[in-house]
């Protein structure tokens, strides 16, 4: 008894490692011990331990919840749904819907995510996270007048968490293609805290109207966002033309060209701030201009150095064939997959191509001696433009260098899974770029089998050059 005062006032405490050294001591644990056992292992994320303690104790509906925890912590999200499972069975709750619908969204099931979370709002329809969660899968499966309908159901108190939700709200909006909405939805991401963001609180934010002779656009986002959006700071010069605009861009500055009265640069001195009258965020652009509609690129504004030029086009003289360069991963963000490991591409490499490698070399795991690799620079693209420039084709599940390479109107396949950013909307049209075909994946199956519809393609394509070439 003695040893589980102590251990209790180590829990108290938070001295968990102490603690559990006294409940080791305990020779034969009763259901309460187990219990305060099993939340000493959770704390110190011994989850596979705090199961064995919770599958001791029989009875308990919030034991049983407790252990799903645990494999949610693990990971394993099936062992999850099964004890979820088990506690619905005991006691229908809208709860364990939600929780087994969440945990089929990280396996990527969102059909049946959708139904769990539907059965949940029958229960609950007065829940946010609930509505929340609905209006997610709704957005991932394209259904965006669904995801509008749970995201309106939302009723927030605090501040921020109605600017969140409005600002998630606003992708469903841009993906039907609704940009007036979507786009002055989107402005509510500015009452969110974010770290990424450079905050310059000397300047006020400029709404567009107000007269401003001297005007600083800071880069937000991705890179690819930044190219992709640097069109419209263009657009903006040419409404404004006897206004200065300087566009701050870390990494990529010195890749975009300055047009009209726009200066790029990569870092600002503070001691200068007094000099421009107002601040605006690059992805507030196309709110500013008040745009209802989107026109694919005309300008390539992606500067090239001949020298660089030079240097690959001497490097790629030595392949004979149809050039097709490839990048097989990007960043990975939540349920986007943007992932296909570089030996998939093998199966690419019995055609009458040259496949090239637009990775650096070092970071390839495994390489293949049908696929070419060269040592590119880690300055961002500062190679892969002038490698562009210099091949036939680019296949691409990184949307970031699709931007770059439809902005220099290469010719590019983009690969994308099944859940896809709003930018793409829902249909292969090229939206944004002429050059850009978009092959996407119909089924909720591994990116990887993309590539079957790449090689149909690319076969189609060889086809057509051969024929092309011969009339």
């Amino acid at each position: 008894m003695n040893d589980h005062i102590t251990a209790k006032n180590y829990v108290i405490n938070k001295n968990y490692e102490m603690a559990l050294v006294c409940y080791k001591k305990i020779l034969k644990p009763n259901n309460q011990q187990y219990k305060e056992l099993g939340h000493i292992y959770e704390k110190l994320n011994m989850y596979n331990k705090a199961i064995e303690c919770y599958l001791k104790i029989k009875n308990d509906i919030n034991m049983l919840n407790q252990i799903a925890v645990c494999y949610i912590n693990l990971l394993k999200y099936n062992d999850a749904i099964i004890y979820f499972t088990k506690c619905n069975s005991i006691n229908q709750n809208s709860i364990y819907y939600y929780n087994i619908g969440t945990c089929y969204i990280k396996l990527k099931n969102y059909i049946l995510a959708e139904q769990y979370l539907v059965n949940a709002w029958k229960l609950d329809s007065s829940n946010n996270i609930i509505n929340g969660q609905l209006g997610n899968v709704y957005h991932i499966l394209k259904k965006y007048d669904k995801a509008i309908f749970f995201y309106k159901k939302i009723n927030n108190k605090e501040d921020d968490l109605i600017a969140l939700n409005l600002s998630i709200m606003s992708l469903s909006y841009m993906a039907k293609k609704d940009f007036k909405i979507g786009f002055a939805l989107y402005e509510n991401r500015l009452k969110i805290n974010n770290n990424e963001r450079l905050d310059i609180p000397l300047l006020k934010y400029w709404d567009g109207i107000c007269e401003c002779n001297n005007l600083l656009i800071v880069n937000e986002q991705g890179l690819g966002d930044n190219i992709m959006y640097y069109r419209f700071i263009i657009q903006l010069s040419l409404v404004y033309p006897n206004m200065k605009i300087t566009y701050l861009c870390h990494k990529i500055n010195n890749i975009l060209i300055p047009y009209n009265n726009i200066t790029i640069v990569g870092n600002i001195d503070n001691s200068n701030i007094s000099n421009y009258n107002y601040k605006l965020y690059i992805m507030s652009l196309p709110n500013i201009l008040s745009l209802n509609i989107i026109t694919p690129n005309k300008e390539n504004y992606i500067k090239i150095d001949n020298n660089k030029l030079v240097e690959w086009k001497d490097k790629l003289k030595i392949f004979k064939k149809l050039k097709v360069g490839f990048v097989c991963n990007g960043f990975l963000n939540s349920a986007i997959e943007k992932n296909i490991p570089s030996s998939e591409f093998e199966s690419l490499c019995d055609l009458d191509i040259d496949l090239i490698c637009l990775h650096r070399k070092c970071d390839i795991l495994e390489t293949n001696n049908n696929i070419n690799y060269f040592d590119i620079d880690e300055k961002p693209f500062e190679d892969t433009i002038h490698i562009l420039k210099n091949i036939d084709l680019l296949i691409t599940v990184d949307t970031s260098i699709a931007h770059l390479a439809g902005v220099m109107n290469i010719k590019t396949m983009l690969l994308l899974g099944f859940v896809s950013d709003w930018r793409w909307f829902d249909d292969n049209k090229a939206f944004w770029y002429e050059s850009v075909e978009i092959i996407r994946m119909k089924e909720n199956i591994e990116l990887k089998n993309i590539l079957k519809i790449v090689r149909d393609r690319l076969n189609f394509q060889l086809n057509f050059h051969i024929t092309k070439t011969k009339i």
